[in-house]
């Protein structure tokens, strides 16, 4: 059983208290985006690229092979 004295006090006000919450939680965010630094977003998509690649590693070797086989007939 749960007592209701273990339960934080909530304030009188559910919308002040919810309008703090979540202005707590944008600046926490904003935080953790800055503290990634610049190159957050293209070190985030090199793990999808790298999720996408070794998921499909065969096919994705067959592509390269022929992309590259595509390259040498057309130089020579």
């Amino acid at each position: 059983m749960i007592s209701t004295s273990a339960q934080a006090p909530l304030p009188e006000d559910r919308g002040t208290f919810v309008s703090t919450d979540m202005a707590a939680l944008a600046s926490h965010m904003d935080a953790c985006k800055q503290s990634q630094g610049h190159f957050f977003s293209l070190r985030s998509g090199g793990g999808v690229l790298r999720v996408l690649v070794t998921s499909r590693i065969v096919s994705t070797g067959a592509l390269l092979g022929a992309a590259g086989l595509a390259l040498l007939l057309y130089f020579t």
